[in-house]
């Protein structure tokens, strides 16, 4: 198995089900879009699409059970092992899926279009301290957030 982390977008949501000794597993799909500039257009070609099938077992998969939804555009960070398995579909055709066990799957949000353009087009993430509070409540609750034209470290 290799170890992976990547950036996707939440696909089919295939539910939260118990194993036979009762621990918690929590089963969705997720792509991963690829893409490339092209000198000639001077724009990004799509290059095609990677899908995943994530597996996330405990008490994280009950919690991401609660928050990750099919239909709704939301994108997860993901990493964990992953493997191959190959399979033959209804029609008997043989496929190959990537499957992925996964020990850390976080949320990515973003800010609301109408927030962000109150503030000039930028993230209200700027406008606040670390994970969104309200500057020096973040863990340690000292950060400070750097003036215009600072440097952040």
């Amino acid at each position: 198995m290799a170890q992976v982390s990547f950036r996707a977008n939440v696909g089919q949501v295939r539910g939260l089900k118990f194993t036979n000794d009762g621990k918690a597993m929590f089963r969705f799909s997720a792509a991963e879009n690829h893409s490339r500039y092209n000198r000639q257009t001077q724009s990004y070609d799509d290059i095609g699409t990677t899908w995943y099938e994530i597996t996330v077992f405990g008490k994280h998969a009950e919690d991401l059970a609660n928050v990750i939804e099919s239909g709704k555009k939301q994108q997860v960070t993901v990493s964990g092992k992953m493997a191959t398995r190959e399979y033959t579909t209804e029609a008997g055709a043989p496929g190959k899926s990537l499957d992925v066990t996964a020990d850390h799957v976080g949320l990515v949000y973003f800010a609301p279009k109408d927030q962000a353009q109150q503030q000039g087009g930028q993230s209200s993430a700027n406008s606040q301290g670390a994970w969104g509070n309200a500057p020096g409540n973040a863990w340690g609750g000292g950060f400070q957030q750097p003036q215009q034209g600072e440097a952040p470290f």
